[in-house]
């Protein structure tokens, strides 16, 4: 494996791509960290458990009747997912709000099982749904993180005293997520690209 491969593959390919699919449950999930949290962490279970039944599946379910098989596959388990966590995240679940059944539906998951593991093993299913719902709850964190911190003047739910007087609730409202979410994917975007040319300088 070449030099630099191991450090810019968070920084490749599906989760990159998927950050456009998955802009409107990242932008009304990231308004508190707690949230941010918890959506990236069903999103992360989710696809994790329906890569892995689809991938052990696929050979046996016939074509026409894949995408509803897949479907209810993430269905099934995104309702799971929400149950435990309103037995116990139900202050997480009530911030999430009707995002969090959404997920069922989402393309970010659906593309994940149905490009990925519908098309290969447990093995390589598991890794990019690991690193997938890793790179999404990082994104949704920092935005949480910024989004709190400037529009709320909070950290956690805790109130900042010196930022009350400068806060932009603006940037807590819908329109700051997706500002807030674009300066970031502005950002990876510039980090991906200067991955990229060290990779190429490596190889020539």
């Amino acid at each position: 494996m070449k030099k630099g491969t191991k450090t810019s593959y968070l920084l490749k390919g599906t989760p990159s791509a998927l950050l456009v699919l998955g802009a409107g449950f990242v932008m009304a999930s990231s308004a508190d960290i707690r949230a941010a949290l918890g959506m990236g962490a069903a999103v992360l279970v989710a696809m994790l458990l329906s890569s892995i039944v689809i991938s052990a599946l696929h050979k046996v379910i016939p074509a026409n009747a894949k995408l509803p098989a897949y479907l209810l596959i993430i269905t099934g388990f995104v309702s799971l997912i929400s149950m435990i966590m309103q037995a116990y995240f139900p202050e997480v679940v009530d911030m999430l709000g009707v995002h969090l059944a959404t997920l069922s539906v989402s393309a970010v998951v659906y593309r994940d099982a149905e490009e990925v593991a519908d098309h290969n093993g447990e093995a390589t299913s598991i890794k990019t749904a690991l690193v997938t719902g890793i790179f999404f709850t990082v994104v949704m964190v920092v935005c949480a993180v910024i989004r709190e911190f400037v529009g709320k003047a909070t950290l956690w739910g805790e109130p900042i005293a010196f930022m009350q007087n400068y806060k932009i609730d603006a940037i807590a409202g819908a329109f700051g997520g997706y500002l807030v979410l674009a300066i970031v994917m502005a950002v990876i975007n510039k980090i991906t690209k200067l991955h990229h040319h060290l990779d190429e300088e490596e190889e020539n």
